[in-house]
């Protein structure tokens, strides 16, 4: 019994932070999901290259509100609390840019993206400490960093690759991300709560 407790722990605690890493990727992701769509939507809606460097940047819009006003939200509800609303913010990003019919569309669902990652990132990272130990913060840094990138990579080979060589190319890839999206929150619902009351 003594040596069986441990391991069910540790199993626990690795699982936990596997969640909380994908969390992080997950929502990174969705930043970059769109990247090599952004053609095709230029095609369809006929902007100019001006307007799609403007779309891009509105990602920031969201990003600053997130990090300046929602810093610390999980620090006040909870991680999980936190975590579950910004998943939802990069779905309905994601349903943005599935239902664009235009550029209104196109900057409101990257100002989403913004602000989902922003929320998302900012609770996964402070979870991966809570979780993989407070004195190990350099740790749990390079797997939020390590996440970031894999995310960040991933995102727009998958896009590319679907926008090429499956049908509705301006459909499938978001549709693809919203299911990632949605076992990420059953991992997430699933992972043990590191903040014991709201502050």
């Amino acid at each position: 019994m003594t040596i069986a407790a441990p391991a069910v722990a540790h199993r626990t605690d690795t699982a936990a932070i596997v969640s909380v890493a994908m969390l992080i990727g997950v929502a990174f992701a969705g930043s970059t999901i769109i990247t090599p769509l952004y053609v095709l939507f230029e095609d369809s809606f006929g902007f100019s290259k001006m307007m799609l460097t403007l779309i891009y940047a509105s990602y920031v819009v969201g990003n600053l509100v997130a990090l300046l006003c929602f810093g610390r939200l999980s620090d006040q509800i909870g991680r999980r609390a936190a975590a579950m609303p910004a998943l939802a913010i990069l779905a309905l990003s994601s349903l943005t840019f599935m239902a664009a019919n235009g550029v209104i569309e196109l900057f409101i669902g990257r100002i989403l993206a913004g602000f989902g990652v922003g929320i998302a990132t900012g609770t996964g990272t402070a979870w991966l400490t809570d979780l993989i130990g407070g004195k190990d913060k350099a740790r749990a840094t390079s797997l939020a960093t390590g996440s970031n990138f894999l995310g960040i990579a991933l995102a727009p080979l998958a896009a590319g690759l679907l926008a090429d060589f499956a049908p509705w190319p301006l459909d499938l890839p978001f549709a693809a991300y919203l299911a990632v999206v949605a076992v990420t929150a059953v991992l997430v619902i699933r992972t043990r709560e590191t903040v014991a009351a709201p502050k």
